[in-house]
């Protein structure tokens, strides 16, 4: 329902999606997360049940509780327990328990941001709280709302929450924060629609060291599947997670919990002073390390923050809605939002960037001569006149035992199919679709013979040579 809601101070209007208001819009500073959005809607991603939820609560549970916890997990039957993500799971269970201890949730206004799923959002519904869940996936909320509906499910963004200030008394905050586009403002939103006396949780947030750039950010993701497949993570400067509780110090009791302490220049283990727990005092120190950080922190007084406004919308977020189902239709659908310097840039490239790791796009190899690919890796381009084709050279880099195919998609439709072998072999992919001087998405996809027992390398192929023809 476009424009269903409207603000009668302002005159600003919002879109009903699904069910739920989207108390926001999208801008062009969020085309990356609008990425991920898509990366999320595709057909092959999975998404969580009620009962999944419940019994992975379960499960945190007993092993918490577990008197030899690794005996546990080896005895277990239960598969999520030895699931690769369990141990993160565990560690932002674990957080919340120590940073929750004391707080009273029952019979209070809670507001759960970037509530994805609603994994962490039944906890609180559990511990008896009145629960907001917020978050900027319209997809996710429509499935939130099917696990945890006991909640009020609200869309919306960190870093303009839809809400007056002192409006809640806990705002907690599950592995999210590395997430966000702008996180010194998600923090002061978070603490300004906090009461006198409320409390801010944050858990799970990985950071880096202040003086540490975001090269960081692609050493650690360019072999990870999801961020390649468009999942935006990333490793905040410390700085950027503490700005907001420094500029309010005086008003506020912080806790920093802090984990997996390491220099960034020497990656063996560092335990700075054999501790976890540390005041904002320590921010100084805990700026030039990095690792791990949960947040508490009580609002001892009322704080004068004042409301963050969005600007100008690039994409109302019921239009995005509308085209989530159709997987080609929601990538295309940004291609007016993109700026100049995601569009045509060079390949292979000398360095990353965040846009092109999104994008399916590990490093450059050093020579500069090929870059690799994963599943699905994308260019945007413009079609310049006078030509017919997009041509280049590609080899797969897989095992010889599961053979692979590269399919080339052209505005979402299927341009070019050809072998991924071990030697390099030439692909042309038509453009005649593509109006010349017109942007066009072009997908490379690895498809292998059998995708149920496949490798990280069976869907990487390298890419070499691309010019127009």
């Amino acid at each position: 329902m476009a424009r269903a809601i409207e603000c009668t101070a302002c005159g600003a209007a919002f879109d009903a999606i699904w069910g739920f208001p989207f108390l926001g819009h999208y801008e062009v500073e969020d085309v990356l997360g609008l990425i991920e959005i898509a990366a999320n809607a595709r057909e092959d991603n999975t998404y969580a049940e009620r009962d999944d939820v419940e019994r992975l609560e379960e499960l945190l549970r007993m092993y918490h509780e577990a008197g030899d916890r690794e005996a546990f997990r080896a005895n277990c039957a239960d598969e999520f327990v030895r699931a690769p993500w369990f141990a993160n799971r565990y560690s932002e269970y674990s957080s919340f328990r120590a940073l929750a201890a004391g707080v009273r949730l029952a019979d209070r206004d809670v507001l759960d941001v970037g509530a994805g799923s609603g994994y962490d959002t039944l906890r609180l519904v559990r511990a008896g709280g009145r629960v907001t869940a917020l978050e900027y996936n319209p997809v996710l909320i429509r499935r939130g709302r099917g696990v945890v509906p006991e909640a009020r499910w609200v869309g919306g963004f960190a870093h303009v929450l839809p809400f007056e200030r002192e409006t809640f008394d806990v705002v907690c905050c599950n592995a999210a924060l590395h997430h966000m586009r702008d996180v010194p403002a998600a923090m002061r939103e978070m603490l300004r629609v906090l009461r006198p006396g409320g409390w801010l949780i944050t858990t799970g947030d990985p950071f880096r060291a202040d003086h540490v750039g975001e090269e960081l950010e692609f050493d650690v993701f360019n072999g990870h599947p999801d961020v390649l497949l468009g999942v935006n993570e990333s490793i905040p400067r410390f700085g950027t997670l503490v700005e907001a509780l420094l500029a309010n110090e005086s008003r506020l009791d912080v806790t920093l919990l802090a984990a997996d302490l390491h220099s960034p220049k020497l990656w063996h283990r560092l335990r700075i002073r054999g501790r976890d727990e540390w005041s904002l005092a320590s921010a100084g120190l805990l700026s030039k390390v990095s690792g791990s950080v949960s947040i508490r922190a009580r609002v001892r007084g009322s704080l004068s923050i004042a409301s963050a406004t969005q600007r100008r919308s690039a994409l109302p977020a019921g239009e995005y809605a509308r085209v989530l189902s159709d997987y080609d239709a929601a990538l295309s659908s940004l291609l007016p939002l993109l700026p100049e310097t995601h569009v045509d840039t060079d390949f292979p490239g000398r360095r990353q960037t965040k846009f092109e790791l999104l994008n399916g796009w590990q490093k450059p190899s050093p020579d500069g001569a090929a870059r690799t690919g994963y599943r699905r890796a994308r260019w945007v381009l413009t079609r310049p006149d006078d030509v017919h084709s997009l041509r280049f050279r590609v080899r797969g880099l897989g095992s010889t035992t599961n053979r692979a195919e590269l399919q080339v998609y052209v505005g979402g439709s299927l341009a070019a199919t050809t072998p991924l072998a071990e030697s390099w072999s030439d692909v042309a992919a038509s453009l005649d679709s593509v109006q010349p001087g017109s942007r066009f998405l072009c997908e490379l996809r690895a498809v292998p013979e059998s995708p149920d027992a496949v490798s990280f390398d069976d869907y990487r192929f390298a890419i070499r040579d691309r010019c127009f023809v």
